[in-house]
């Protein structure tokens, strides 16, 4: 039994192999194509893009999994069923369950692949991503990237940013403020900045000093808000797109916004849709066999690929869809955004369940 189980596993890996790479290549290509209007931008050049694309594409991976394990399934088990090998396995006595649950213990592996991208691989990569980007601008502070202090001015504010983290955070940043006779008025120090939208800024851990009358007064808070502490240009340039955090450093984002009572439906949004990754895979990979038990003779490989790739476009747009809806309409980003793969995967197990072989 352990050795059909295996069997089935490999095909369908067979299949999701050249589904991904296709879309892959196709992804990639569209995001190149965006990349070559910054070449010959600051010292931008086209290696650069070429490695910015290398980088960004385990993001993309995990993004691309779910449509191409359906893709993949129909590929593998198709090539299994068009050879009659899935009618000789229900012949030994393999029920349709059994091999739903062969094909679930795979999503789960495939699940587990995806969450060490998510933790592990996704954020630093992006990081390396953003600082290459950074080159593109014509700024030098803002090409400097994380290699050496970045200043900024803003109004009667000089502001130093020792470096940018992975997860959007400011690490050591010194706020210098001059009065109108251009003397030095206040110095606010941080340990940290997390950017919470709108070019607004939460300060940690915060040493305020004031400089009155020849005398130093220093105040110690826990954080402080901030406004504009980068451009807009710096913070696009070098803070990392929302999507590519780790779920636990979006965890920790969601509660110091909401411990400071700022805004975390944005973080919310992004993060129920990266949990929603998982019930998605299970749901993609399962809703394959339906399509191919009872169909060998009445539908071919191509129907069947063609029927899996509307399926797949569909829920993923269906998935974006739900995650902008969520943020337009103020509502519950977990239940508008899990529900769909949730029904989805109702959906393949009663198909499973009474479709014929």
């Amino acid at each position: 039994m352990l050795r059909i189980d295996r069997y089935i596993m490999t095909q369908f890996v067979i299949g999701i192999i050249p589904a991904l790479m296709l879309l892959l290549a196709l992804f990639s290509f569209m995001a190149l194509a965006e990349e070559l209007e910054d070449v010959g931008s600051g010292s931008f050049t086209l290696p650069d893009a070429l490695m910015v694309i290398l980088l960004t594409s385990p993001k993309r991976i995990v993004e691309l999994l779910p449509v191409t394990t359906l893709l993949g399934g129909l590929i593998g088990l198709g090539a299994m069923a068009n050879h009659r090998e899935l009618i000789a396995i229900r012949t030994i006595g393999i029920s349709k369950q059994r091999i739903g649950q062969t094909v679930a213990v795979l999503a789960i592996f495939l699940g587990i692949f995806i969450t060490a991208l998510q933790f592990f691989v996704v954020p630093g990569v992006e990081h390396e991503a953003a600082v290459l980007r950074s080159q593109a601008s014509k700024n030098p502070e803002i090409r400097a990237g994380n290699s050496r202090a970045i200043w900024t001015r803003s109004d009667t504010h000089l502001v130093r940013v020792k470096s940018v983290r992975q997860d959007r955070t400011l690490a050591d940043i010194e706020v210098y403020t001059i009065d109108e006779q251009g003397r030095l008025s206040q110095l606010i120090q941080a340990s940290s900045a997390l950017y919470a939208e709108q070019d607004n800024w939460l300060l940690i851990d915060v040493l305020e000093s004031r400089f009155q009358d020849g005398q130093v007064i220093e105040t110690r808070r826990d954080n402080m808000q901030w406004s504009a502490l980068l451009s807009a240009d710096q913070a696009a340039a070098l803070i990392l797109p929302l999507e590519a955090l780790a779920p636990n450093d979006l965890l920790k984002t969601i509660a110091n916004l909401k411990q400071n009572q700022l805004d975390t439906h944005r973080y919310e949004i992004v993060f129920w849709q990266q949990v929603s990754l998982l019930p998605s895979l299970l749901a993609m990979a399962l809703m394959s066999l339906p399509l191919l038990l009872g169909s060998v003779r009445s539908v071919s490989a191509s129907q069947r690929a063609l029927t899996g790739g509307l399926i797949g476009i569909s829920f993923y747009l269906l998935q974006q869809l739900s995650g902008h809806l969520a943020g337009i309409l103020g509502l519950n980003p977990a239940l508008l955004i899990l529900t769909p793969p949730f029904i989805l995967l109702l959906i393949a197990i009663a198909a499973i369940r009474h479709r014929n072989l």
